[in-house]
């Protein structure tokens, strides 16, 4: 087997790559290139890619290697809803156990993304960081990795999302209300703000991604 840190970085690269768009749909990862590329074993990448596949994110073929997976709107709606069971539990755990250095940095993070000068590109990282913070405080090793089994999005649907000021609006009125619930300690409201929050942004891409055909 090979050593953990190998796969691990030889998989968090791909990952990126993939979700970047920088390894298109449909395109090849063959374990040869791969290990040279990485300047390792085709081991850590076979198994790379096997954490990959079951991330939803490659397709594996006998005799063919590793394919890039296409994304659609069913796959969308999958992984939301899928979001939409984990992510408002995890919040109402962040409610009872959060402290006052993350969520001051929530605090942070949405005063960030209601700055004029944000772009797409800076919404899309606050965004991001904003959802791990909370996962994180709500210091449960098995939702950590749960979540990043669903947080595989590839980058032109968060663009997307980002990109319409309404979606943008309401994204950032929940991440609001979701600081206020961590502050006043309500994990109902949290649980129940997620939700909503996860959900909505589900039907938003779902649709948009359906009338792109």
């Amino acid at each position: 087997m090979a050593a953990p840190t190998s796969t691990i970085r030889v998989h968090d690269v791909l990952r990126t790559a993939i979700l970047d768009g920088e390894l298109a749909p449909g395109e090849r990862l063959r374990a040869e290139a791969l290990a040279g590329r990485f300047g390792t074993s085709r081991t850590p990448v076979r198994e790379a890619l096997v954490m990959l596949e079951r991330e939803g994110l490659v397709e594996l073929h006998p005799n063919r290697g590793a394919i890039v997976r296409s994304f659609d709107a069913d796959d969308l709606l999958d992984l939301y809803e899928v979001r939409a069971l984990i992510e408002p539990h995890a919040a109402a755990r962040a409610a009872t156990r959060i402290t006052d250095a993350p969520l001051a940095r929530l605090d942070e993070l949405c005063a960030s993304a209601e700055s004029a000068k944000a772009t797409v590109a800076d919404q899309i990282v606050f965004n991001e960081e904003f959802h791990r913070v909370i996962v994180d405080a709500a210091e449960s090793p098995r939702l950590v990795a749960a979540m990043r089994a669903v947080a595989g999005i590839p980058r032109e649907f968060r663009t997307l999302f980002w990109a319409s000021d309404q979606q943008r609006a309401q994204s950032l009125f929940c991440h609001r209300e979701l600081v206020s619930a961590f502050a006043a300690r309500q994990d109902g409201l949290a649980e129940a703000v997620m939700r909503m929050h996860i959900l909505g942004a589900r039907d938003f891409l779902w649709q948009a991604v359906r009338d792109r055909g």
